[in-house]
């Protein structure tokens, strides 16, 4: 793998990683700007239950699958000699968008006040998935000789 095709693929997986994070970050500022403003949003139903729910699904979308994607991505690149440019893209830009997604049950959970446990380990579970998935120069050089990328 060459150094210009090493920088193409950080650039684009840069390019994506803001354009699928951005959506998620400001439905999160705005959450945090209600909160400033003192606007208190009552959740339907129980908190608890709403708690429990926005945690599991944020911790899925910011843990669980990402572990599942990268298992099933390395499993793959083990059975074949190398792997894609393109399979490479594509497994990055899944990570990415469903880590993004997991930041909106976190911020569902600030808004609705949830128990802190429950609030906290949300928006935990949405930062992990955030920053395991940062595309920082070290680790894509890591992963390209990893899987055994080829042009």
């Amino acid at each position: 793998m060459t150094e210009k095709s090493t920088m193409f693929i950080l650039k684009k997986l840069w390019n994506f990683f803001w354009l699928s994070i951005v959506l998620p970050l400001i439905l999160f500022i705005a959450v945090v700007i209600v909160h400033k403003i003192d606007i208190t949003v009552t959740v339907p139903g129980n908190v608890r239950i709403w708690g429990i729910a926005l945690l599991v699904v944020s911790v899925t979308m910011g843990v669980a699958i990402p572990v599942r994607l990268r298992t099933l991505f390395y499993s793959k690149s083990l059975k074949l000699e190398s792997t894609s440019v393109v399979d490479y893209l594509s497994y990055q830009k899944k990570l990415i968008t469903v880590c993004s997604i997991a930041i909106v049950p976190a911020s569902f959970a600030y808004m609705f006040i949830v128990s802190p446990l429950y609030m906290y380990g949300s928006v935990l579970a949405a930062l992990y998935g955030i920053y395991s998935t940062l595309p920082f120069k070290d680790k894509i050089f890591r992963e390209l000789r990893m899987y055994k990328i080829e042009d």
